[in-house]
């Protein structure tokens, strides 16, 4: 417990540094953006890539990957089903508030939290993998034919029909789902590394030491660059909506914390016990599943214009609540 108190207050310092730096303009204009991409596109991959192609494959085959994978699909066709029926959403609204009650900040916080309190980034492969090849592809494909209105900053959202007339330039057509996923640093990064590692013989140290050491600067930068990110962020999702768009948002809100910091953690532990899982074993999937809303789907909200001011603040909230759920899970773990 001591030990999980003391990476949670580590990460909790870099984080509140990055927010410092990005509070007093310590760094020119446009570095957090220069950071991310950075931590995104070289930092991570490497250190997924030298992970990975080192790891025991049975491990990324486990029952623990396994539950990951199974809670987290099954916990999205739920909130598919109780935002699209329950709530009566409109089909782009109801598909991103599902990626926020779902899709997980593997990236700026999985990767960190699984240095910092497992001592090795494999243990958020799975979670990452089942996002960017499943749930990331799909979302995208039902965003890109969605032709439901969705009020963000006054413009109608209409999939990749939008109209430059009415206060954005028309989206461009965002290639095939399956092209994005397999395009993307990270994926690439886990899996250049797991072609490596079902190699015959063994990769010598000195290959893959070159992409440790690079890795290495991937769980600071993300937290860096989260603790940068929020700065202004009360200020974004209060101006996104109020009066009747306050009110249409507290269901889907409702519903994105309640998955985020209950139902998801909760779910996971309960598998994870029936297969068989205990210790270690069982945190890593249970700390996963406590992760908050990712970035991520803001980015995606943005791109579609659609249902932003929700992407926003359901970030924003189970970030906040993060803390607080981690601490529980390894208390109970």
């Amino acid at each position: 417990m001591t030990d999980v108190l003391a990476a949670l207050a580590t990460m909790a310092a870099v984080i509140a540094a990055g927010w410092l730096i990005q509070a007093r303009g310590w760094l020119p204009p446009h570095a957090r953006e220069v950071l991310a991409t950075v931590c995104f596109s070289v930092a991570g991959p490497a250190l997924l890539l030298g992970t990975v192609a080192r790891a025991d494959l049975d491990r990324l085959a486990s029952t623990g990957a396994a539950v990951t994978w199974g809670t987290t699909l099954v916990l999205a066709l739920v909130l598919a089903a109780i935002a699209r029926w329950g709530l009566r959403l409109p089909t782009g609204r109801a598909t991103i508030t599902v990626l926020s009650g779902s899709y997980v900040n593997a990236g700026n916080l999985g990767i960190p939290l699984a240095v910092y309190l497992f001592g090795d980034a494999l243990a958020v492969v799975p979670t990452m993998l089942v996002q960017l090849l499943v749930m990331g592809p799909v979302s995208f494909a039902i965003l890109d034919r969605a032709r439901d209105a969705s009020p963000v900053r006054g413009t109608a959202f209409r999939g990749d029909d939008a109209l430059a007339g009415e206060g954005d330039a028309a989206a461009p057509r965002r290639p095939h789902p399956l092209r994005t996923a397999l395009s993307n640093p990270l994926t690439v990064g886990a899996l250049i590394g797991l072609a490596l590692a079902l190699l015959p013989w063994q990769i010598p140290d000195v290959v893959l030491e070159p992409f440790e050491l690079v890795g290495a600067a991937a769980p600071p930068l993300a937290l860096l660059t989260l603790g940068m990110s929020l700065v202004g962020a009360s200020a974004v999702t209060s101006a996104t909506g109020t009066g009747g768009a306050r009110e249409r948002m507290a269901g889907p809100m409702l519903l994105a914390g309640i998955s985020r910091a209950v139902v998801h953690p909760l779910l996971t532990w309960a598998v994870g016990m029936a297969v068989g899982l205990d210790g270690t074993a069982l945190a890593v999937v249970v700390a996963m599943a406590a992760l908050p809303t990712a970035q991520n789907v803001v980015v995606f909200a943005t791109r579609y214009r659609c249902s932003v001011d929700l992407a926003a603040r359901a970030c924003l909230l189970t970030t906040a609540l993060c803390g607080p759920v981690l601490i529980v899970v390894s208390a109970l773990l």
